[in-house]
């Protein structure tokens, strides 16, 4: 009963992409994706492998808190060589949040800077099957180039537990411009 409570609105979701790799004679590129998420916590594990180089992208955050929250986020994308933690300290006024973010610069806890960041989240759900999400999250560190991660999820509900997402991302993080755009299944507990 204890297990079943906690376990309730878990989504467990995947993805797989493949391709031609844009420079030959290498091999086919892919991508697996995994991952759990529910309300505020989210773990996302990616095994890559882009013109021949092997990768494990890893996106690991907790959310603490609601109208004045705290949000504690690991990020390694080897892919793209960003790798930090942050902690996200912010207030919630309708569907906007602003506050103060610290990020370590170069993964050493000592070494860390703290900035202005702001965000937006919006979700709605069509004729009960189709649901759209989208945030943005704007960052602005000191001495840098303004930085955000744009997002967006629009999932299709094939019955209660079982959906099909598609998933987009458009982000500049620590110098790294990057983009995404997946196709995936989620399993409801």
């Amino acid at each position: 009963m204890i297990l079943d409570s906690l376990l309730a609105g878990i989504l467990i979701f995947g993805s797989f992409s493949m391709r031609t790799a844009n420079v030959q004679p290498n091999p086919d590129d892919y991508e697996v994706s995994f991952g759990i998420s529910k309300d505020h916590i989210h773990f996302n594990r990616q095994y890559e492998r882009e013109l021949g180089a092997h990768y494990i992208d890893d996106l690991i955050w907790i959310k603490l808190g609601k109208d004045l929250y705290i949000k504690p986020e690991y990020m390694n994308k080897e892919s793209k060589n960003i790798r930090y933690g942050k902690i996200d300290y912010r207030m919630t006024f309708k569907d906007m949040t602003y506050g103060l973010t610290t990020r370590t610069t170069e993964m050493k806890v000592s070494d860390v800077e703290t900035f202005a960041s702001f965000g937006i989240s919006k979700k709605t759900t069509y004729f009960e099957k189709l649901n759209v999400e989208a945030t943005f999250d704007g960052y602005v560190p000191y001495g840098s180039k303004f930085e955000f991660e744009d997002k967006f999820k629009v999932s299709w509900n094939l019955t209660d537990k079982l959906h099909l997402y598609n998933l987009g991302e458009f982000s500049r993080l620590k110098g790294s411009t990057f983009y995404k755009a997946k196709i995936g299944i989620e399993y409801k507990l």
